[in-house]
């Protein structure tokens, strides 16, 4: 079976580098992870799907608006990472998180300070090295624990910001899949 959008040859290394992803981040058959394991999967499914869709982008359209100066590419897979990075990796902890992007607040970044795609995956390949470290904690305990005050807005527990970051990254994974089609290219999806 094909991953949407790649060859054969990509297809078989991104199975073989699932498979190996997926026994690293599944821990044993202990019952206590049957949740977290899930939240792993998924989140490795995700991550490889934007991963791709950034390799498939084409370059010269990486920094060019998609409608309006809003829809640019770039910005959409910033903000991307920069929500990973913030929610899924613990960001939100640091209270100086906000100053510490290496592009600015994303919805205020314009095409000339935004990364090109060589750059972002440098920046979006640190971001995923942070949330693998984070997730790798996770445990059925930490994801029904409730969620800190200023977050119950997304929900009551831990399990609640994951579920909101799925729904979070599937609309802009979206958006630079609708990009890509308008480029005449296949979206990407990262099903199995």
């Amino acid at each position: 079976m094909f991953i949407k959008g790649l060859s054969r040859e990509q297809t078989n290394i991104e199975k073989a580098n699932f498979s190996n992803e997926t026994r690293i981040m599944e821990r044993d058959d202990d019952m206590s992870e049957v949740l977290a394991n899930d939240v792993r999967l998924q989140y490795q499914k995700t991550f490889t799907t934007i991963r791709r869709i950034v390799e498939t982008f084409p370059e010269d359209q990486w920094l060019q608006p998609h409608g309006d100066e809003y829809y640019l590419p770039c910005r959409i897979a910033y903000h991307l990472a920069v929500v990973i990075d913030n929610y899924v990796a613990g960001g939100y902890k640091d209270k100086d998180f906000a100053s510490k992007l290496p592009y600015g607040k994303w919805s205020e970044a314009t095409a000339e300070i935004l990364p090109n795609k060589a750059e972002f995956m440098v920046y979006f390949s640190a971001v995923l090295g942070r949330a693998d470290r984070a997730l790798a904690t996770l445990n059925d305990e930490i994801l029904l624990s409730p969620l800190e005050p200023e977050r119950t807005w997304m929900g009551g527990t831990q399990m609640a910001l994951h579920l909101y970051m799925m729904r979070e990254l599937s609309d802009h994974t979206g958006e630079l899949n609708k990009m890509l089609i308008e480029n005449g290219l296949s979206d990407v999806w990262v099903g199995k």
